[in-house]
């Protein structure tokens, strides 16, 4: 690839990794979409059942039959996703307002489980030193935030005030969904710049359109497509540090 050409000549191992992850780190972070909660709270329960994130053939075939083959593989990637980040030590995901909002809604059990992901994932984002992910604000993926907007930001939306952005007839009406809005909307003012997704109905069907405000939509699939080959880059120069010790 010719944006990694340049690790030829750098010797510099902190300049190496950073020509890695200029290259190849996939956005960070990745606000979630309320619908990857509810996906999340389906893969913590397949591990619990069968302590194990891979599938065989048959497996799939079921999966596929129950979910259809889309989702299915969706579930199956965000999974992979969930270990890999547990094992590399940290997720890279935001939670935002409208989801704990949207989860409300939810009854039982399943309310239950769905609160202690959101609440897990919370606790997560807390812990972040300010130079986890420097572009971006995560006090402003609450709404007590927004009155901390820049006037200049609002501006260039094109509104005079920060609730104008989620209403079904400002800059994100393609969104008929008002939590959508909602999450669409606090990504951009928090500058998150990418939304997860397993809902082809809603965010992914206006992926185009939403680039145009800095969003990329991105479904777990392409999300672990673009890991994999970041996790194997990272991985490949942290032997090539360990061979050179060990000389």
């Amino acid at each position: 690839m010719s944006e990694l050409a340049a690790l030829e000549e750098e010797v510099d191992p902190v300049r190496r990794l950073k020509i890695i992850d200029d290259a190849l780190r996939p956005p960070e972070p990745q606000l979630l979409d309320t619908c990857v909660l509810q996906n999340l709270d389906w893969v913590d329960r397949q591990i619990a059942d069968r302590k194990d994130t891979s599938w065989c053939d048959e497996q799939y075939a079921a999966l596929c039959g129950r979910y259809g083959q889309q989702l299915a593989g969706d579930l199956i990637d965000l999974g992979y996703l969930y270990k890999q980040f547990e094992w590399r030590g940290g997720y890279p995901w935001l939670v935002c307002e409208t989801n704990f909002k949207e989860i409300g809604r939810a009854r039982g059990i399943h309310a239950a489980r769905l609160k202690d992901i959101v609440t897990f994932l919370h606790g997560h984002q807390d812990d972040w030193v300010p130079e986890s992910y420097r572009g971006s604000t995560p006090g402003l993926l609450w709404r007590n935030g927004l009155k901390y907007l820049s006037p200049l930001m609002l501006k260039g939306l094109g509104i005079n005030r920060p609730e104008q952005l989620f209403q079904s007839d400002g800059p994100l009406s393609i969104l008929q969904d008002e939590g959508d809005r909602q999450i669409a909307g606090t990504a951009i003012y928090a500058n998150v710049p990418a939304v997860l997704t397993t809902d082809r109905s809603t965010f992914w069907k206006h992926r185009n359109s939403l680039i145009d405000f800095g969003l990329l939509v991105v479904r777990p699939f392409e999300l672990l497509q673009s890991y994999d080959a970041y996790w194997k880059a990272v991985d490949e120069e942290m032997e090539r540090r360990r061979s050179y010790e060990q000389v």
